[in-house]
Parts: C-alpha cells; structure tokens; sequence
C-alpha cells in the first residue's frame, strides 16, 4: 500500500488484530499504537484511510469498553470502582456520560420598526 505522495506507508494488515487486542486490555488507540510502534496520528490517518483498520479499531473500541465494564462489576474498592468510571467516562462518554444533551430547535421572527413609520399612524 503506498501514500497518496507516492511513498510507501508501514501500515500492515496484521495491525487490525493487534489492535483490537491491546484495545482489549484496555489501552486507549493511543497507548496501542504506541505498543505497534507508530504515532497516534498515524493511527487516526489508518482510520480514516483503511476501512479495515477503521472496522478493527471501533471494535478494539468496544472491546475496550467492554473491559473497562467488566473491571467495575468486579471492583470492590472505592479508589478501583472511581478509576474505572473515569476511564468509561473517557472511553465511551456516548454511554458514561453525567449530562444529558438535549437540541433545541426555535425560530424567531424579527420585525422593524422604523420611528418614522410609527409617527405616520
């Protein structure tokens, strides 16, 4: 596989499953791509790039939650049980969020009236 430039990237299809792997433990992409050896960016690039890539890293995603999930059912401590909501709250804030988020649609009709125009009635 080559860059869009012409030069030949280091992305091999067998990152797909080490990621989801080290994603498995409990490491954020970050810390996995570090582990492969490559910068974040990179792995964000792959994300975007390589739809394989892309696939196994919201499944290393889930599987990360999935630990994380795991770890807090079985905690017993306070300081465990509190670390493991940070890290929810930082893995998968979609679902381990505090605060609701809610859309407001409104529209609002704006007349002028000119003093002028007030004046002439």
């Amino acid at each position: 596989m080559t860059h869009p430039g012409g030069r030949p990237t280091k992305y091999k299809p067998a990152y797909c499953n080490e990621v989801i792997s080290l994603m498995a433990e409990g490491l954020s992409l970050t810390a996995a791509a570090a582990e492969l050896g490559i910068h974040r960016d990179t792995a964000y690039e792959w994300e975007r790039t390589i739809p394989e890539f892309s696939d196994a890293i919201r499944l290393g995603r889930g599987k990360r939650t999935l630990k994380l999930e795991r770890d807090l059912l079985n905690a017993s401590e306070g300081p465990v049980v509190t670390s493991r909501i940070f890290a929810l709250k930082n893995a998968c804030a979609a679902e381990w969020q505090e605060k609701q988020h809610h859309a407001v649609d409104a529209s609002v009709t704006v007349q002028t009236v000119s003093y002028a125009d007030s004046k002439a009635s």
